[in-house]
């Protein structure tokens, strides 16, 4: 941090709150409110989240029953809560069992908050909510102590600084600073520059400053008095009574200051809250504010680019204090002199979009903004609407933001009415209310069926002419490719309308159209014109790209526009594929099956490119952009017709990728594609080995079928509860969320090759998917350090688990024993041909994790190896009761 940051940090607002709530201690209780009434108390949080007999946690039963309602019932000297079962009895919370009840009898409580939040208190037997407890609130006095040794200012002398801040200029006109300016000149910005005076003398200080700004002389002062109680300087502050003074060179300095330390920390300049703060607000609005003013409506053309400037340094909080009027003026001002651009020495375009923006936080001033946007105004030879004028002069980012604005103003303003009678001003407008628009993306280019753009009609009205593709095509006699005769071709009918820019428009199924702006679903038909304009950009820039490309071909970067080459020849193969009379062509097509050279061969199917080509829309996402890289390869060797050693480099590097970027659902999807780029990518199968597991799921649907083969394959022992209370209390008392109906597995893995042991590994395995899992030992989870990961490859995880079903089509995706095998094909499977995995559980494995180990069994023998399963477990306990009974605790 520089000497003059230290003295902003010093005197910023906020800082010493900022350090008080990093310091706060923790909590240490825990506020319970009543299910049914409302009442709360505190409760000890170290008890809370340990006690669970006391606590008790009831998240699965209510998720287990899908509960939308807690029923009570409830007499003198009795009280007991139940939440409906699928079949209409009533399921006690408390002892867990089912009992018949009249719901006459019961009154119901709507589950309002995540099943996490609800607590049976065993004691008080009542269920009460976790409620989130505020944290305190500190508050700091405006005054501060001042030692001119201490912390931040010990380092800082009585001196001249250069304050670095973000001025009005354009990002152009600093590349010329840098480009024509010689070092000295650089490094020293005279209007950067600040005066900073400190006293001797420790104490007290006013952490509002005094301020003494006079921008005709361009004086810019502001004084941090010491604290003396009941004293408020009024016209003058003497240097004596101060222990700060900064002079600032420019207005542009001073307000950036004000703007680190007090604007941006929560100083509010539109309400009173005390005489220190009164104080410097008076100050502010009359040799700030009023200044401002006054000037505007003295001479707004000869104060403008003044005022504008100014306005770029004071936060919107700040400037809508401004008048109204002048904020008008100003707009009015801007498209008067009709040259709204970033120029070197002022980013007026910036501003003016500023301006906009400030005076629609305004009440009230959205109508008024629209419709003079509505007004007609004349734009060189012809009239337009200002709305056409403005836009036509704004550009990139800022075309966007002034978009939005008029997009939201609008949505506040009588033309969201589409009745031609009572908004004249659609007399003209023939377009439907409700438009079938289409937008996607495709190879990083967008394309819509409907282009808009401002012109004349043949009333001479200035208005939005659409141009609307039905999909639907005619016959029409056009000349051939070949020759000048006339031969029937099909051409799409287009439909042309006009709108009104203001006229509402209903897009239709927006929601699921890829557009480069948000738009809602009733928007005006301007934003048509305003996100057609964006994507045509978009697609300037990345055609831009793609010709750049060939240039950065062997640094590895790139992605060639529509492939035109490659797309040819898959076209062409498609077509011969299989015919014998035409093996030249049929050769010349298959360069992409089989492409040779003296970086040796490529095998690639023609079906695979055409998928790779139709799925690259999802350019945006990691996978998309990989899979167009492979593309951009694939191009280069179909254009050279051999491979090089560069040319397989940068291919396997990008299908590495693709593979290592997709998802489960992707690959399970395409198969065929993936095991290509597996090839390619030279790639152990880390995820084929998931996706081929995955497919065999339906041979194993019969129940009767799993039992036997479990019982021939799968060695069966049973756990003995010494064994059983050792593995249940092995972790619980470092990690106690365990208790919480999880079930607990170990599994050890003895590895060998050819007959001799790799590696032996030991991991931990429990059940409960992400939410629970996070909800209850944190994020990231605070878990044995052996515990199998699932959360790092969770999509991946999501996409192996569909489908894993009990024999009632229960949902059993977070069994323990499932998220072993997705690790195990991961990440042992290839690591030797024989497997020994020995796993000891608290619970029964039920009959979905049977299927899963029966299927691995037969998957393994599939690949060629060897494995045997050896299962230590009680088919007694089927779940928390149980075992709690058997091991004899509470």
């Amino acid at each position: 941090m520089n000497d003059f940051k230290n003295i902003v940090e010093f005197l910023r607002l906020r800082r010493r709150l900022e350090e008080a709530e990093k310091n706060l201690k923790p909590q240490t209780d825990v506020l319970l409110t009543y299910l049914e009434d409302n009442g709360s108390y505190h409760a000890d949080k170290n008890s809370f989240e340990t006690d669970f007999n006391k606590y008790k946690r009831v998240f699965h039963i209510l998720e287990d029953y899908n509960a939308e309602n807690i029923y009570l019932w409830e007499t003198s000297v009795e009280r007991k809560y139940f939440v409906k079962t699928p079949v209409g009895k009533f399921f006690n919370l408390l002892d867990q069992t089912i009992e018949i009840v009249s719901e006459n009898e019961l009154t119901a409580f709507p589950r309002e908050f995540a099943t996490s939040s609800y607590i049976y208190d065993t004691e008080k037997n009542r269920v009460v909510i976790l409620a989130e407890t505020l944290k305190e609130v500190v508050v700091f006095p405006d005054i501060i102590y001042y030692n001119p040794e201490g912390e931040y200012l010990k380092e800082v002398d009585n001196d001249e600084y250069q304050y670095s801040y973000s001025d009005h200029t354009t990002f152009f006109a600093e590349v010329i600073k840098v480009l024509f300016l010689d070092a000295k000149r650089l490094v020293y910005d005279s209007e950067k520059k600040v005066f900073f005076q400190k006293a001797e003398k420790s104490g007290r200080m006013r952490l509002i400053p005094f301020l003494n700004a006079d921008i005709g002389h361009k004086t810019f002062v502001l004084k941090y008095p010491y604290f003396q109680k009941g004293y408020q300087p009024t016209f003058r502050l003497p240097d004596e009574e101060c222990a700060m003074i900064m002079k600032f060179a420019s207005i542009g300095g001073i307000l950036s200051f004000l703007n680190e330390t007090l604007f941006n920390q929560g100083f509010d300049l539109t309400m009173s809250e005390n005489p220190i703060r009164d104080a410097f607000r008076q100050q502010f609005m009359e040799q700030i504010i009023y200044t401002l003013e006054d000037k505007i409506k003295s001479n707004s053309r000869l104060y403008y680019q003044d005022v504008m400037e100014i306005l770029y340094y004071l936060p919107e909080s700040i400037a809508v204090v401004i008048d109204n009027e002048v904020l008008w003026m100003l707009i009015e001002e801007g498209i008067r002199k009709d040259d709204l651009t970033n120029k070197l020495e002022w980013a007026e375009e910036n501003i003016y979009i500023k301006l906009l923006e400030i005076i629609l936080q305004k009440e009230g001033q959205e109508s008024r903004f629209i419709e003079r946007m509505a007004q007609k105004i004349k734009d060189g030879k012809k009239y337009v609407t200002v709305l056409e004028y403005l836009y036509d002069r704004i550009h990139g980012d800022n075309a966007v933001k002034f978009a939005t604005l008029v997009n939201k103003a609008w949505k506040k303003s009588r033309f969201t009415n589409p009745n031609k009678e009572e908004n004249t001003e659609f007399a003209s407008t023939d377009g439907p209310l409700l438009l079938p628009y289409q937008s996607e993306k495709w190879l990083g280019l967008y394309f819509s069926n409907t282009s808009v753009s401002f012109d004349t009609n043949n009333k001479s009205e200035r208005l939005l002419k659409a141009l609307y593709e039905t999909g639907e095509y005619k016959t029409e006699m056009r000349p051939g490719l070949k020759t000048d005769n006339l031969v029937p071709t099909q051409v799409e009918i287009v439909d042309q309308f006009w709108y009104h820019p203001f006229h509402p428009v209903y897009l239709k199924d927006i929601e699921n159209q890829e557009t480069d702006m948000k738009l809602d679903k009733i928007v005006p038909a301007f934003m048509l014109k305003a996100n057609r304009d964006r994507q045509f950009w978009n697609n300037v820039m990345t055609s831009a790209e793609y010709a750049l490309d060939i240039v950065t071909t062997f640094s590895g970067v790139g992605n060639i526009a529509k492939f035109r080459y490659l797309t040819k020849v898959t076209q062409l193969a498609e077509v011969v594929e299989g015919a014998s009379t035409v093996n030249k062509i049929a050769r010349a097509a298959n360069i992409l099956r089989y492409v040779k050279g003296a970086a040796g061969i490529v095998e690639l199917t023609s079906g695979s490119v055409n998928l790779m080509l139709k799925i690259t829309g999802a350019r945006d996402t990691e996978f998309g952009e990989s899979l167009s890289k492979v593309l951009f390869y694939l191009e280069l060797i179909t254009l050279a017709g051999e491979l090089t050693a560069s040319m397989k480099l940068g291919l396997k590097k990008s299908a590495k990728e693709a593979v290592e970027s997709s998802d489960g659902a992707l690959r399970v999807k395409h198969p065929e594609l993936f095991a290509e780029l597996y090839k390619i990518a030279g790639l152990k199968k880390v995820y084929q080995h998931v996706d081929d597991f995955m497919k065999t799921r339906p041979k194993f649907h019969d129940l009767n079928l799993v039992n036997q083969l479990w019982k021939e394959k799968i060695v069966n022992k049973l756990l003995f509860p010494t064994n059983l209370r050792k593995l249940y209390f092995k972790y619980l008392e470092e990690f106690p969320g365990l208790k919480k109906g999880f079930n607990q597995a170990e599994f050890k893995t003895t590895i060998l090759n050819k007959g001799q042991k790799v590696e032996e590994v030991v991991e931990f395995s429990l059940s409960g998917d992400k939410d629970k899992l996070l909800t209850i030992f944190g994020d990231p989870p605070g878990l044995p350090e052996n515990t199998i990961d699932i959360l790092s490859d969770y999509d991946n995880f999501k996409a192996f688990v569909k489908g894993a079903e009990d024999f009632g089509n229960r949902a059993r995706y977070y069994d323990s024993e499932i998220k072993y095998i997705f690790n195990f094909l991961k990440n042992h499977i290839d690591k030797g041909d024989e497997f020994i995995i020995e796993t000891q559980n608290i619970f029964k494995t039920c009959g979905s994790c049977r299927r899963e180990f029966v299927m691995l069994e037969d998957y393994l023998k599939m690949q060629g190896k060897k494995v045997k399963f050896v299962v230590f477990s009680d088919d007694t306990i089927e779940g928390t009761r149980a075992l709690k009974d058997k091991l004899k605790i509470k």
